[in-house]
């Protein structure tokens, strides 16, 4: 499966399938040969697949939270847009909550050690952090459903942003426990 289709696949809602077998796909030609003949470098691809793999979820997932934030922002200009400045600090301090969780779980450290470098990830590390951000989906969708509400509550939406505003809180808590998952610790 190209990227593009990969792309499209993912914009479509799925978020079910397994990417790292759709990434191990793309990853043939040079790097067979390199399997082949270069000692060490079969797991370090491997492991490279999986950390591919955990990054193409996550991106994935930060772009879902982004159609939840922008949600978020069009209630912002409506209030701009009729004077109603009220409870603009309040939309903009939940804003601000949502771009840090959405670039927290964009940027998130996946496992990455180079192939030369002394500190080694081993490949159930790195399925145990691609089976915890798989696990970040529901709680996306969590999200979603909250900034929904707080879309679909109108000039009443104060305590739907109270309760997006805790939602996001448990997720950036959830997105704290992912050293948790590369370590094994539960």
């Amino acid at each position: 499966m190209e990227f593009l289709e990969i792309t499209h696949h993912l914009n479509a809602g799925a978020y079910a399938m397994d990417y790292r077998d759709e990434v191990a796909g793309k990853r043939r030609g040079i790097i067979d040969w390199m399997m082949k003949y270069v000692p060490g470098y079969r797991g370090y691809a491997e492991k490279e697949t999986r950390r591919e793999a955990d990054k193409f979820l996550r991106e994935h997932l930060a772009g879902r939270l982004r159609g939840g934030r922008d949600k978020l922002r069009d209630v912002r200009d409506k209030l701009v847009e009729e004077t109603k400045l009220d409870n603009l600090d309040d939309v903009d301090r939940v804003d601000l909550i949502f771009e840090t969780v959405v670039d927290r779980l964009g940027f998130a450290s996946y496992g990455y050690a180079g192939f030369f470098d002394a500190a080694r990830v081993d490949e159930e590390a790195l399925d145990r952090l691609y089976e915890y951000d798989e696990g970040l989906a529901k709680a996306v969708d969590g999200v979603l459903a909250k900034a929904e509400a707080v879309a679909a509550a109108g000039e009443d939406f104060k305590k739907p942003l109270g309760e997006l505003k805790a939602e996001l809180r448990a997720f950036g808590d959830k997105l704290d426990k992912r050293k948790d998952a590369i370590l094994g610790v539960t």
